[in-house]
């Protein structure tokens, strides 16, 4: 007895050494008295006191200790508790074949006594070991029937624990939807309850893990500094790595290499001093990607063979397969390919049939560029393809549109390879096929699984409830942070924010992530959404037959060593290499819009973007016109591809003086594929309603789009409804705008780059509408209107997860919200545009219009009118608008 108070007494104390010595001498007295039962607990608590001091061999001894007084005994029960941390105590030391044998041996003796609680706990032990040996499969299947076991019998915490590393082990796997049913379930089971902070933290740690994956990359950043807050607190130290390593993961793919190098090193020397081998062989793999990427070629090589040797040491497949991998990309780039081939293979075979599609899809990707490099085009697509294959199995897990195109929104240079080797061998229409798999995708898909338009029963009581307090709670919070309204300068810009506290506008974009979320959840709860519906891709014929004698489509391909122009015309497709790769073209683009966006007083200095303007017109539309394609041609439906989304191609300069601008030779129309534009016609069968809105709430501030509005009533009469200050509201627009052929907006558009669902057009509040037309309500919308205009600022941009213009070209921005709500057309703007040239401009747009042309001819003949205005002729006045659609 007075052993034990003071072994009670060193442990309260904290002092574990002096436990660790008592324990030992308790150990001794009790078998010197026949006491084993005692002595076999006495030995087990020492061991595990060793453990926590890292003292590997001593409690290794001790637990053994205690197992073979328990066997000489015959009681099974604690001898499968002795076996079960045995089993945990190897698992540490990454002793994976002893900890397995340890964990079969203690689940045979607990099914063997029917305790199904303890078997449990050993399922789930076997689960994490297979997690860590890459044996996905026989995780699932253990931590499965450790979760059945549980949902019977209780703990609810050792449910939600399983379901966390149940979502781990199934996005491993590539089953992502399955991965955020299993994590949703936790967390809802979690909620409300007591639940150790521990696992609070590890389901932080793994939301976050998920973010990053779907590119979400500030909700990611703040889960992972939840979690790692959370792990601080308990003084876990793995816990804390593994926090730090997902930070470093964040800022890699922000592309914030040296700072993501400090963050990892800090996350590789924590899992060191944890004991936690395989974690800290992972992290050097992230380290060495790091050092790779900001230069330093021999320190990544030293580093990648470095965590190579471990994870072959540890007997980790997958681990080594993607040490493999990133060898091979420091080989690639190096300019090694066949070095690289070579790594790309040993990857491959050692991951052989294990199901790890996120690390099998990479290695494929890789090796389909080595083999591209030095001319094997055959072999470089068949990668390419398989490559391909196992990214849209993943992506293909998940129900709901959106949450594919963020998983693809950093992946689409796979698609671009594949293009761009199909060229090189002649395929074009298989490397067209490649190029319009990789835009639009996401706008593709909603056309073709259609409306989903559920009545109010259909969506669970619970999240209505939550839709409804975070719709309150957004609305409140932008009351708080609006500063009454515009500088009154006459752009029609958004509205500006005044000064407020950091933490309010933190509240905001929680609130607006949060509500994002749950109108996906709200989606995926729907019976139509348990099929995946994916569009597919149209072929060349089909456009064919749709394109008029004077259309041509045009499709740009941006890489980094080249551009590709897919030309489509009534009777011929081709693909022409264009010689001018991304990084010119940015520059270009950049200095362009730079310049355009910036009109200069009359008598100023020789205007300096006509240089850049020229060169881009000799770039992308000189080598075109010289293969005659475009001869006879009046008509070009184009489909950019990165920054060119942000180029007027209607401003580009022909030749030299006098200014020549493509508009004077073509009319434009932006598509954002040619398969989109073809679903767009194909849906645009009935004639449009006669009808035409036009709304102009700010008459005060924008007085100019007064004027704008009643031209447009002006000129279409008694089918046109104008609607001025207060009486263009929310509620108006909502009740009128269904049934009209034209729906007219002269307001102010805000672009939401960090919640583009968020982005929204400002009409008038009333009653319980904040005014601000949003793009997610957008989505929700039935419209039937031949065209929707919106004459404000920068609506014509998107908004990506992951960088201003995704590789995909797949982002949310109001101008494919209104497509898809059923506008045939979309006139938008790409820079805040001036108040009274605006007016006059639109004015003759639907003057235009009402004479029967079409709205391409109708933009076409306004822009020219405007460059016939030396007041107007700048393209600043005239450029930024730009035609979507049909």
């Amino acid at each position: 007895m007075v052993a034990g108070g003071a072994r009670g007494q060193a442990r309260r104390g904290g002092d574990l050494r002096g436990a660790q010595a008592l324990y030992a001498r308790a150990a001794e007295l009790r078998e010197r008295t026949g006491d084993s039962r005692g002595a076999a607990s006495d030995q087990n608590n020492l061991a595990l006191i060793s453990q926590t001091l890292g003292d590997w061999d001593a409690a290794r001894q001790a637990f053994e200790g205690a197992l073979a007084l328990n066997r000489r005994w015959g009681r099974d029960e604690p001898a499968a508790a002795n076996l079960t941390n045995l089993g945990n105590l190897a698992s540490l030391a990454s002793d994976y074949a002893e900890a397995a044998a340890r964990y079969a041996e203690a689940l045979e003796l607990y099914r063997a006594r029917g305790d199904r609680v303890d078997a449990a706990l050993v399922l789930h032990n076997l689960g994490l070991l297979d997690l860590a040996r890459g044996d996905y499969r026989a995780a699932l299947a253990n931590l499965t029937q450790a979760l059945a076991i549980y949902r019977e019998t209780g703990p609810v915490v050792e449910a939600i624990g399983v379901r966390r590393d149940l979502a781990t082990v199934i996005a491993a796997t590539g089953n992502l939807q399955g991965a955020l049913v299993q994590l949703d379930r936790a967390e809802r089971l979690a909620a409300g309850r007591a639940v150790p902070l521990g696992l609070r933290a590890a389901l932080a740690l793994s939301r976050a893990d998920l973010a990053a994956q779907f590119n979400a990359l500030p909700e990611a950043t703040r889960r992972y500094g939840e979690a790692g807050r959370l792990f601080r607190r308990l003084g876990d130290a793995a816990g804390v790595a593994a926090a730090q390593r997902g930070i470093g993961v964040v800022l890699l793919l922000e592309e914030e290499y040296g700072r993501a190098e400090t963050a990892l090193q800090l996350a590789r020397g924590a899992a060191e001093r944890s004991g936690e081998a395989r974690d800290a062989a992972l992290v050097r793999l992230l380290v060495g990607y790091a050092q790779r990427y900001r230069g330093d070629t021999a320190a990544a090589r030293r580093t990648l063979l470095q965590a190579l040797d471990t994870l072959q040491a540890l007997g980790d497949p997958v681990g080594e397969a993607s040490a493999f991998r990133a060898l091979g990309d420091l080989e690639l780039q190096a300019g090694v390919p066949l070095a690289a081939e070579s790594l790309y293979h040993s990857g491959l075979a050692r991951l052989g049939s294990r199901l790890a599609p996120g690390v099998a899809w990479a290695l494929h990707f890789g090796l389909g560029r080595a083999l591209r490099s030095r001319g094997a085009l055959p072999e470089a697509a068949d990668e390419l393809s398989a490559a391909i294959t196992g990214l849209e199995g993943v992506s293909g897990s998940l129900m709901v549109e959106e949450r594919r195109a963020a998983f693809l929104a950093d992946k689409w240079d796979v698609y671009v390879q594949l293009a761009l080797v199909e060229a090189a061998r002649g395929h074009v229409v298989a490397a067209f096929a490649a190029s319009e798999h990789l835009r639009a995708r996401q706008m593709l898909d909603l056309l073709a699984r259609g409306r989903v338009a559920p009545g109010p029963d259909a969506v669970p009581g619970p999240l209505v409830a939550r839709e409804q307090d975070l719709r309150r709670r957004i609305s409140t919070l932008t009351r708080e942070l609006e500063a009454g309204g515009t500088t009154g300068s006459g752009f029609r810009g958004p509205v500006l924010l005044g000064p407020s506290a950091d933490a309010a506008r933190e509240a905001l974009a929680r609130a607006q992530e949060a509500y994002a979320a749950l109108l996906l959840e709200i989606r995926e709860s729907q019976p139509r959404y348990a099929a995946l519906v994916t569009g597919d891709v149209a072929p060349p014929e089909q456009l064919m037959r749709r394109l008029g004698p004077d259309e041509a489509l045009i499709e740009y391909l941006v890489s980094d060593s080249t551009t590709v122009a897919f030309v489509v015309t009534a009777d011929t497709l081709a693909a022409l290499d264009l010689n001018v790769g991304h990084h010119e073209l940015l520059t270009l683009v950049d200095f362009a819009r730079g310049t355009l966006t910036r009109p200069r007083p009359a008598g100023g200095t020789v205007p300096v973007w006509r240089a850049p303007l020229r060169q881009l017109y000799r770039d992308l539309i000189t080598p075109i016109e010289a293969t005659g394609l475009l001869a006879g041609k009046r008509a070009l439906l184009i489909a950019p591809h990165a920054e060119l989304h942000y180029l007027p191609f209607a401003a580009l300069l022909a030749g030299t003086a006098p200014d020549q601008y493509l508009v004077s030779r073509y009319r434009v129309t932006d598509i954002p594929s040619a398969t989109v534009w073809l679903r767009l016609r194909e849906r645009a069968v009935e004639p449009a309603p006669p009808g035409v809105l036009a709304l102009a709430p700010h008459a005060q501030t924008l007085p100019a789009s007064v004027a704008e509005v009643t031209a447009i009533g002006r000129i279409f009469g008694p089918q046109a409804r104008v609607l001025v200050g207060a009486a263009a509201s929310e509620p108006a627009f909502r009740e009128l705008a269904p049934a009209q052929g034209i729906v007219h907006f002269a307001t102010y558009g805000v672009l939401n780059k960090d919640n583009p669902l968020f982005s929204f057009v400002e009409l008038t509040p009333r009653g319980a509408d904040d005014g601000r037309l949003e793009v997610h309500e957008v989505f929700g919308l039935t419209l039937q209107a031949r065209l929707v205009v919106l004459s404000a600022c920068r609506t014509a941009l998107g908004s990506g997860a992951f960088v201003d213009v995704p590789g995909g070209d797949d982002w949310v921005g109001l101008v494919r919200a209104f497509l898809y709500a059923g506008a045939s057309n979309v006139l938008a703007t790409l820079w805040p545009v001036e108040d009274r040239a605006t007016a006059r401009l639109m004015e003759r747009f639907y003057t235009e219009l009402a004479a029967g042309r079409s709205e391409s001819e109708a933009l076409a003949a306004a822009q020219r009118w405007s460059l016939s205005n030396p007041a107007t002729a700048h393209p600043f006045y005239w450029a930024g608008f730009t035609l979507s659609g049909r």
